[in-house]
């Protein structure tokens, strides 16, 4: 890491940087309204700038040196439109430093891997038409809830749009759709690095020249 860059979703545990990093935060609320749907977390960083990883509203073309995204693209609905968004504002030779849980070793562990075919349909239509089936494999999976239970908490979340991990993946499914994005045309990331570290898989991309 070096030069100017912005972290998303750092909460209360923003990665290492070298010292003479400059680093902006984002997240998609004030820090208000982080500590209230946060109770349990203490000293939650003040976002620098509120906006979300798919859009990066607000973030300027070519304006970054680097984008860190820990733990945060599993909870986006459309992954290859917030690739597209890290290539917008990374300048060239920018770096993207991604970490994504591998189910394995989550509370994932029981869900159904996302496919590339699924990827690509939520960039491609729109991630509308995949939400309810989201929802539907949380509850049964992570909550472990049937009947009316199930379906009650289902049609909550809908109401909501609640914030899960949308999509799952292993190692070699994260793979795939790494791949797959360095070759699309308008996608300028090719991956530098992928270490698989505890539960978790580090990706290193960089923006070509």
């Amino acid at each position: 890491m070096r030069g100017r860059g912005v972290e998303f979703g750092a909460l209360h545990f923003a990665l290492d940087v070298p010292l003479q990093v400059e680093v902006r935060y984002a997240d998609l609320q004030p820090v208000e309204e982080l500590q209230r749907s946060y109770p349990h977390i203490t000293g939650i960083r003040k976002p620098d700038v509120i906006t979300d990883l798919e859009s990066m509203s607000g973030i300027d073309d070519e304006s970054e040196d680097f984008v860190i995204a820990n733990h945060v693209m599993e909870h986006v609905e459309d992954p290859f439109r917030a690739l597209k968004s890290m290539n917008r504002v990374l300048r060239p030779n920018g770096i993207a430093f991604i970490a994504l849980p591998d189910k394995r070793f989550t509370f994932d562990k029981d869900r159904k891997i996302t496919s590339l075919d699924h990827l690509i349909r939520d960039h491609e239509q729109g991630p509308d038409w995949s939400l309810a089936g989201h929802y539907d494999e949380w509850c049964r999976c992570v909550d472990g809830l049937t009947g009316d239970a199930h379906a009650a908490k289902v049609t909550a979340m809908l109401a909501q749009r609640a914030n899960i991990h949308f999509h799952v993946w292993d190692y070699p499914a994260m793979m795939e759709m790494f791949a797959y994005a360095a070759r699309l045309p308008d996608l300028r990331l090719e991956i530098l690095l992928s270490m698989l570290n505890t539960i978790e898989v580090v990706w290193l991309l960089r923006k070509a020249p």
